[in-house]
C-alpha cells in the first residue's frame, strides 16, 4: 500500500514543475518589446587626412634612400616652339592642267561672212577712235549656261528663250571684238548680223530651240541656188520655232557648218544636234555663226525666212552663263540720236578693272541693216558680265559720259549713256 502512494508523488511534482515553465514562456512573451537603441561610439573626430602612402614617402625610406625631387612650378606663360618649315618645290599649274582640257587656239580673224573690201568706206558721221584695254585677266573656263526660258526681270522685259547652239565642253560664247552690230577689228569687216563661235571642226552644233527645219543645204551646192543669195554662208541651218514674240514668228541660223544633220520639214527639240562646226562658205576659220530673226506679225505660216536685213542681237536672246548677267545700253548724242561705233568700257567698280569693250551699232551707210532690239531699244551689249557694280563708259570727242550699275544673274541691265549726261574726262 505505501508503495503505491509513495509513486504518485514525483509525477505531480514533474507536471506542476512543467506548468510552471509555461506559464513563464507565456508571460514572457506577453511583455512589450523594448525599444530598440543605437549606440554610437564615441570617437574622436580626424583633424588631418591620414594618408600612410603619404607618410612613408614624405618620412622617405630610410637614412639612406633618395630623397623625394621637388618640382619648381613655372611662372612664365606657356610658348610653342617654332618649327622651320621644310622649304618644297611647287609646280604652278594652269585650271586647263586640272581638267585635262587642251587650250584650241583660235584664229583672230576668224569670221567675215563676206569678202573684204578693198578699203573701208566712211560712216555718214566720223567718230573719233579711243584705244580701249581690257585689264581683267582672260580666263579659258567658262561657267555653264542658265536654263531657258529665263526672264526675271520684274516687268518682264527679259526674254532669255534659246540655250547656246554649242556644248558647255566647247567654245560657247561670242567674239569679243566682232560682236553683233560692229564692223571688227580696224574697222575692215562687214556689219556683222549675227555672233561667232570658234570651235574646232566637228563639234557638235545643236538646235538652239524647238521647232521645224525650214532650210538644210549647202547654198553652194543646191539647185534653188545659195540661201538668200548669200554664198557666204557655206552649209547653213535654219529653224523656224515654235514660239514667238508678240505674234511673230523667230528663226535661228548655223552657217560654215562642215556638214549639216537635219532634213527640211524636220522636227528638232532644243538641244537636238543639227550640224557640225566647220569652215564652210567664206570664212578665216572653224566656227559657227549664229543669228536670231524675226518675222513679220501673222506670217507664222508664210514658210518665207526673213531677210537678212531681219537680224537681232543675239545675246539678248540666248541664256547668260551661272552668275552671269547681261548689260545693254544706249548712247545717244545731244539730240537724242543713236551714235554709231563708238567705243564702250566696262570698268569693275571693286577693283578697278577694265573687263569688257565694245562698240555701238552700226546702222547706217552699209549693205546690212541691223536692229535694236523690240524692247529694249539698245544701241549696244555686253554679254556674260559678272554680277557686281560696275561702271559703263563712253569717251566722245574729248568727253566721257560714265553711268554706274548693277549686274545682276540672268538679268538685262539697261543704262542709258548721253552727251547731255557728260562727266569731264
Amino acid at each position: 500500500m505505501q508503495r503505491g502512494g509513495s509513486g504518485g508523488f514525483p509525477a505531480l511534482i514533474l507536471v506542476l514543475l512543467a506548468l510552471g515553465v509555461f506559464g513563464a514562456l507565456v508571460y514572457t512573451n506577453a511583455q512589450p518589446a523594448p525599444a530598440l537603441r543605437v549606440i554610437v561610439p564615441t570617437e574622436a573626430v580626424p583633424t588631418a587626412v591620414d594618408n600612410s602612402w603619404v607618410s612613408i614617402l614624405e618620412a622617405g625610406f630610410g637614412s639612406d634612400s633618395t630623397p623625394l625631387p621637388t618640382v619648381a612650378i613655372p611662372t612664365s606663360g606657356f610658348v610653342p616652339p617654332t618649327l622651320e618649315a621644310a622649304p618644297a618645290a611647287l609646280t604652278p599649274f594652269s585650271p586647263m592642267d586640272v581638267g585635262g582640257l587642251t587650250a584650241v587656239a583660235f584664229s583672230v580673224g576668224a569670221t567675215p561672212t563676206q569678202a573684204l573690201p578693198a578699203t573701208a568706206a566712211p560712216l555718214a558721221t566720223a567718230q573719233p577712235v579711243t584705244q580701249q584695254y581690257v585689264t581683267q585677266p582672260p580666263s579659258a573656263w567658262k561657267p555653264p549656261p542658265l536654263i531657258p526660258p529665263l526672264s526675271r526681270d520684274p516687268l518682264g522685259r527679259d526674254h532669255f528663250w534659246f540655250i547656246r547652239p554649242v556644248d558647255s565642253s566647247a567654245n560657247n560664247a561670242g567674239l569679243f571684238y566682232y560682236p553683233y552690230g560692229s564692223d571688227g577689228p580696224e574697222n575692215l569687216w562687214r556689219i556683222h548680223a549675227g555672233i561667232d563661235m570658234p570651235n574646232p571642226i566637228g563639234e557638235t552644233v545643236r538646235a538652239a530651240g524647238a521647232g521645224i527645219v525650214v532650210w538644210a543645204a549647202d547654198g553652194l551646192r543646191t539647185a534653188g541656188g545659195a540661201f538668200q543669195d548669200t554664198y557666204s554662208y557655206g552649209n547653213v541651218v535654219v529653224i523656224q520655232h515654235d514660239f514667238g514674240w508678240r505674234g511673230r514668228p523667230l528663226y535661228t541660223l548655223y552657217a560654215h557648218l562642215s556638214a549639216v544633220l537635219v532634213v527640211p520639214q524636220q522636227t528638232v527639240s532644243a538641244g537636238d544636234a543639227i550640224g557640225l562646226v566647220g569652215n564652210t562658205g567664206r570664212v578665216t576659220g572653224p566656227h559657227v555663226h549664229f543669228e536670231v530673226r524675226m518675222g513679220d506679225q501673222n506670217t507664222l505660216s508664210s514658210g518665207t525666212v526673213p531677210g537678212y536685213g531681219n537680224t537681232f542681237n543675239p545675246v539678248l536672246w540666248m541664256v547668260p552663263y551661272v552668275g552671269r548677267g547681261v548689260i545693254a545700253g544706249r548712247l545717244t548724242n545731244a539730240a537724242n540720236e543713236p551714235i554709231m561705233d563708238a567705243d564702250i568700257t566696262v570698268r569693275e567698280v571693286a577693283r578697278g578693272l577694265v573687263i569688257d569693250t565694245t562698240t555701238t551699232y552700226i546702222f547706217r551707210g552699209t549693205a546690212v541693216d541691223v536692229n535694236s532690239d523690240p524692247v529694249w531699244n539698245e544701241n549696244f551689249v555686253v554679254a556674260d558680265v559678272p554680277v557686281g557694280r560696275y561702271d559703263v563708259i563712253a569717251n566722245i570727242n574729248g568727253e566721257r559720259v560714265i553711268q554706274r550699275v548693277n549686274v545682276l544673274e540672268g538679268t538685262t541691265t539697261f543704262v542709258e549713256l548721253s552727251l547731255g549726261n557728260r562727266t569731264p574726262s
